[in-house]
């Protein structure tokens, strides 16, 4: 593992780590919207390469020399949950926010996290993530996750997991504004305690990573909670990408991991996924619309462009949907399993 510019972090509250998502531009502006908005008495910031072109490195490290709080380490070209198994190694803090770098803070966000994860003891602290106008159709700003829910359907004699997110693309004024518990989270931005993320373990997954880590969670009787009055912005591949970030994406959104992923969770939960062939297919098109948003075409063209590759390709090949409404046909997933807990089948994380 190479290291750049690490410094011995200094014993305080929160450890922010910011990985790539789908690509690597943004990252500048991610550092600075953290600083923008956040109190640097409370945090220590680390940002993770995994494999940033040579320019937006140098602007990194050039921006990161300005800050006392922040270091980088270079963990070359790997998936991020790779390099959050890594970097564990280095938090030092009772708490860790993981936060993707197409993400934004907003004002105020880190002090309801802090405050609900002493309040509850919960092991899993998640803000209300907004998603921005981008791909897909809806409001300039919508509900991306504030809770989600873990449900079973039986389909064609299988029984399969569905993951549901109630309020899903709702507009932020009807979100309700309190703490709830929630079987999932989303790694946009999330807060861990961090003995609690020691605690467990992280597969090689780019795909269902997020609902075995909280399955996980579960079992060991950790407590998650969505907290409202900290908001994030994700920023849905609305922002205009580089050629470059085309790298990125394509590696971890390929076919063969994502099924590696699918195959993985299977083997350590024992459930397949209603929705698996309509995920590689989410995939195939917003990697679409990250090349039109490159070259520049406006976003409601691009989705426009989508909508007829989405009809043309599925009137080729139909997604496996044999249910006329599998949501109402599902039950919540822990209400079928013996006091609510989830049986891991196998420790495998590879």
């Amino acid at each position: 593992m190479g290291r750049s510019n690490f410094k011995a972090l200094i014993m305080k509250e929160v450890t922010i780590i910011i990985t790539p998502r789908d690509r690597f531009s943004g990252i500048i502006e991610c550092i600075e919207n953290i600083y923008q908005h956040t109190d640097t008495a409370l945090f220590e910031l680390i940002i993770l390469d995994l494999g940033y072109p040579r320019a937006l490195r140098e602007a990194i490290n050039e921006k990161v020399s300005q800050l006392a709080n922040a270091t980088v380490i270079d963990y070359g070209l790997v998936i991020p949950m790779e390099s959050m198994r890594s970097v564990r190694e280095h938090i030092n803090t009772p708490f860790t926010v993981f936060l993707d770098n197409d993400s934004r803070v907003t004002k105020n966000w880190l002090a309801p996290l802090l405050d609900t994860a002493k309040s509850t003891g919960a092991a899993v602290i998640s803000p209300l993530t907004l998603e921005k106008e981008g791909v897909d159709e809806g409001g300039e700003l919508r509900n991306h996750i504030y809770t989600s829910e873990l449900r079973i359907v039986d389909a064609e004699n299988q029984a399969y997991l569905i993951e549901h997110k109630p309020f899903r693309r709702a507009l932020p004024e009807e979100i309700p504004q309190e703490v709830r518990e929630t079987q999932a989270f989303e790694l946009h931005c999330v807060m861990f305690r961090t003995d609690a993320l020691k605690a467990i373990e992280l597969p090689q997954m780019t795909m269902r990573e997020h609902l075995d880590i909280g399955m996980q969670l579960r079992a060991k009787g950790e407590k998650l909670v969505a907290e409202p009055r900290s908001v994030v912005h994700f920023d849905n591949l609305g922002t205009r990408a580089d050629l470059s970030d085309l790298k990125y994406f394509n590696f971890r959104w390929n076919r063969k991991i994502c099924e590696q992923s699918s195959r993985l969770f299977e083997k350590r939960w024992g459930y397949k996924f209603y929705n698996e062939d309509a995920i590689y297919f989410w995939a195939e098109r917003r990697r679409i619309f990250l090349i039109l948003r490159t070259f520049y075409i406006p976003i409601s063209i691009a989705n426009k462009i989508d909508r007829v590759f989405r009809k043309i390709k599925t009137s080729i090949k139909p997604i496996w949907d044999p249910l006329p409404d599998p949501y109402a046909a599902s039950t919540l997933l822990y209400e079928t399993l013996p006091e609510g807990i989830p049986q891991q089948q196998s420790h495998d994380i590879y």
